[in-house]
């Protein structure tokens, strides 16, 4: 069963929200203030700089347009919902920090083999700083939303614009160096902005990759699951447990053992029960999908060979014929064992003196998948 959104799904969804158009009405004037401002006071760090914060603003718009499909109810098309847009967006995010770190390398990297004459102007110095108040602000604000609503894309974003406020530091320092007389600490910056962004990129994108490719969760997060199965009266074994991320949420299926002679209401009873306890106990569970079967006779022929009810019934007719009349079957019960399949034939009335032993002379040279014939019934009050 989907769960539907609910007004907690909702909250989170607008706090995510804020946090990315945030980060759009920072970024765009901080990106085109950056790189103007490196034109003019000639600091290629701070362009570089601005580089980064541009790649922010491109990051910011691709959560915007993740928010936007992600949190969509499953439809025909996506019938495990759309939280992968999420892992989409991360993935485009750690892309574009890669894209911009390689670009930045190979500029700074011909500056340090000629470093320009000029060292950076104060504009530049003053530029840095400022930035790196705002996007310290952002990625505190950034990072409470991601914790709150459990998100990793957000998360992602957070330390996206930390990493712009951790290369402006690098670009302050390198553009003081230069005004000092070391025309090379500019790009040298610039070089080290580079690679804190590759770094970045490769902490998010390859947990997104590995999201993709269905990567199971910590085992962690499995033990607490077997646990809260565990938990639920009647459940004697949790087993067969696969799980994976799903966007900010975590999806599971597991097979549980249950007493065999347990009618299927009951079971289907008590497996709801035991899902209800998994998704109370671990919010980050958004669904689990659970099999039940019976303790013992999960996995022998019983399971996977036996005749199926059809061929059975006609079995248990044949044994029957002229025995017991049909008028007096009630119902007609299968017990699948690894030694054979029990049928229990209910009946309104007490079979003639001596019907249990014909028909278990009819069952034995049957040579069916049959190992038992019962007969049950009420007596007269």
């Amino acid at each position: 069963m989907i769960q539907p959104e609910t007004s907690s799904d909702s909250a989170a969804l607008r706090d995510k929200r804020r946090a990315a158009w945030a980060g759009v009405f920072l970024n765009a004037p901080l990106a085109a203030g950056k790189i103007l401002a490196g034109l003019l006071a000639q600091s290629q760090a701070l362009v570089a700089d601005g580089v980064h914060s541009l790649s922010d603003l491109l990051s910011d718009a691709a959560v915007i347009w993740a928010l936007g499909h992600s949190h969509r109810p499953p439809d025909d098309d996506h019938p495990f919902g759309h939280g992968r847009f999420e892992t989409l967006a991360t993935l485009t995010i750690a892309a574009m920090l890669a894209l911009a770190a390689f670009g930045i390398l190979i500029d700074a990297g011909a500056r340090l083999i000629d470093p320009p004459a000029t060292a950076p102007g104060a504009l530049a110095l003053w530029v840095a700083a400022l930035s790196i108040a705002l996007k310290e602000g952002l990625y505190h604000y950034t990072k409470a939303v991601a914790k709150r609503t459990g998100s990793t894309m957000m998360a992602a974003n957070a330390w996206h614009h930390r990493s712009d406020a951790a290369t402006s530091v690098v670009a302050l320092a390198g553009i003081g160096a230069a005004m000092l007389g070391v025309p090379w600490a500019d790009a040298l910056g610039a070089v080290i902005i580079a690679l804190m962004l590759g770094r970045v990129a490769v902490a998010y994108g390859r947990p997104a990759i590995r999201e993709l490719v269905d990567t199971a969760p910590s085992e962690e997060v499995a033990t607490r699951i077997t646990q809260a199965l565990m938990t639920t009266p009647g459940v004697r074994d949790a087993h067969d447990l696969r799980l994976r991320h799903m966007g900010g949420s975590i999806q599971a299926d597991v097979h549980i053992a249950l007493d065999p002679g347990m009618t299927l209401s009951e079971a289907h009873r008590l497996t709801e029960a035991a899902r209800a306890q998994v998704l109370a106990a671990l919010p980050e569970v958004s669904e689990i999908i659970i099999h039940p079967e019976p303790d013992g006779h999960a996995d022998g022929p019983g399971a996977y060979q036996a005749a199926l009810r059809p061929e059975l019934a006609e079995v248990v007719r044949d044994c029957l014929n002229g025995i017991v009349p049909a008028a007096a079957i009630r119902n007609l019960s299968l017990d699948y064992r690894d030694d054979g399949v029990i049928a229990v034939v209910e009946l309104h009335e007490a079979p003639a003196a001596g019907a249990q032993g014909r028909i278990e002379a009819r069952l034995r040279a049957a040579e069916s998948d049959l190992s038992e014939i019962r007969l049950l019934w009420a007596p007269a009050s």
